[in-house]
């Protein structure tokens, strides 16, 4: 028996296979409080600092492009491509 047809009798077994999905009568899926979901789902977390403005600017800003020849290659292939902003 080859790859092929071990994969595709597992796939026809898989796919033939209805999921049980308990009556709505049992509140298995319903939520207990209706606030529960939304509080779930709008949590906030914060995994990243908030970004720095100033360290933005000071590395990517222009003065800084245009200190270096790479800077300024930087600035000319955006100004070739068409970008409404070239640097911060």
């Amino acid at each position: 028996m080859s790859l092929a047809q071990i994969l595709r009798n597992a796939f026809q077994k898989f796919a033939g296979a209805t999921p049980r999905v308990p009556s709505s009568s049992s509140g298995f899926l319903a939520p207990s409080n209706s606030w529960s979901v939304d509080l779930i789902r709008t949590k906030t977390r914060y995994h990243f600092p908030r970004p720095s403005e100033k360290k933005r600017i000071k590395k990517h800003g222009w003065w800084t492009r245009m200190a270096t020849l790479a800077g300024r290659r930087t600035l000319q292939r955006r100004i070739l491509k068409g970008r409404y902003v070239l640097s911060h």
